[in-house]
């Protein structure tokens, strides 16, 4: 089984999916595995290709002596801004 792909197991309760030998919490219905599935594979897909394009980084900067990294500063405006400015009286 390979990540695009997906199996739906009945169990006593319900119904739950498994995705590389590991198994779901077990859903209601059918249609609620599947659809878990779904959007567990979606988020794995997510999260190779976010490793893949930092893997690119990498190879793109290397020998650097800093990484890149793929997550971005949330800080607006000039460092000197903000609560920490001296005044002198």
């Amino acid at each position: 089984m390979t990540k695009e792909n997906f199996e739906i197991e009945q169990r006593l309760n319900g119904y739950s999916f498994v995705i590389d030998n590991r198994h779901s919490p077990v859903y209601s219905t059918r249609e609620m595995a599947e659809t878990a599935a779904r959007e567990e594979l979606k988020s794995m897909k997510e999260i190779e290709n976010d490793e893949d394009e930092l893997e690119t980084g990498l190879e793109d900067t290397f020998p650097a002596s800093d990484p890149v990294s793929v997550t971005s500063s949330g800080h607006a405006g000039d460092p000197g801004r903000g609560g920490n400015k001296h005044t002198s009286n």
